[in-house]
């Protein structure tokens, strides 16, 4: 049994600062596109840069104090279908409503010491050394605004019971990539997307406001679009 107090944990990035967002503010304008496209694909080259610098490893051994290989990372987003005022940068036009923003999750049970054992004590968000030693590093040397944190720990439900044994109910896929699906399990409901797993829920209607959200988010982005649908 893992000794990991939280399954996953996911880094949620707010936007950038000065230059930074200037640059990004500057291309979507340019390209009559939403800051939150451009703000993705100026994401995509910074998950790589970290990715292939070992940063994560490099913070996380030093928040430690010993060599800490995290292993896998999962770039996804978070979507904000409704107009924010902590996110005013992503509205550069009178019509743009919502905001998608890019996450980051992490997998503690896959870390590995530098031997590739599993770890012997809890990775937790919570410790004031994470925000010290891996937070403040990565927000500064990106210049984000913010970075929140979200974690769903390891002895809720097991969701891989849930993909692989319930009955998929509904299912929304879009150009850009995003999806929800939503599982009918031993008489309950259950919520997934990119960036987070949610129920159970006793009743199906519990989770149309999430489902609305990707539907209003989709609609108010023209360059997105419902690419499949799936509703039994």
């Amino acid at each position: 049994m893992s000794i990991q107090i939280y399954r996953d944990i996911t880094f949620v990035f707010g936007p950038p600062s000065g230059d930074r967002y200037e640059g990004i503010k500057s291309t979507a304008l340019r390209n009559d596109e939403s800051f939150s496209k451009s703000f993705r694909d100026h994401m995509e080259g910074v998950f790589a840069s970290m990715k292939e610098e070992h940063l994560l490893d490099d913070l996380f051994s030093l928040c430690f104090c010993k060599k800490i290989n995290v292993n896998r990372i999962y770039p996804t987003y978070q979507i904000w279908a409704k107009q924010n005022g902590e996110l005013e940068k992503f509205y550069l036009r009178p019509e743009d409503k919502f905001a998608e923003l890019p996450a980051l999750m992490i997998f503690p049970s896959e870390f590995t010491s530098e031997v590739g054992a599993k770890l012997d004590f809890a990775i937790d968000p919570e410790d004031a050394k994470f925000a010290e030693f891996v937070i403040n590093p990565i927000r500064k040397a990106f210049g984000f605004d913010w970075i929140n944190i979200f974690g769903a720990y390891a002895d809720e439900i097991d969701f891989e019971d849930v993909l692989s044994e319930g009955e998929k109910v509904e299912c929304v896929e879009t150009a850009n990539g995003s999806w929800a699906s939503v599982y009918r399990y031993r008489g309950l409901y259950f919520y997934c997307d990119e960036v987070q797993n949610l129920g159970p829920f006793s009743q199906y209607s519990d989770i149309q406001e999430k489902l609305e959200q990707l539907y209003e988010h989709v609609q108010n982005d023209k360059f997105n679009s419902i690419s499949y649908h799936l509703k039994k």
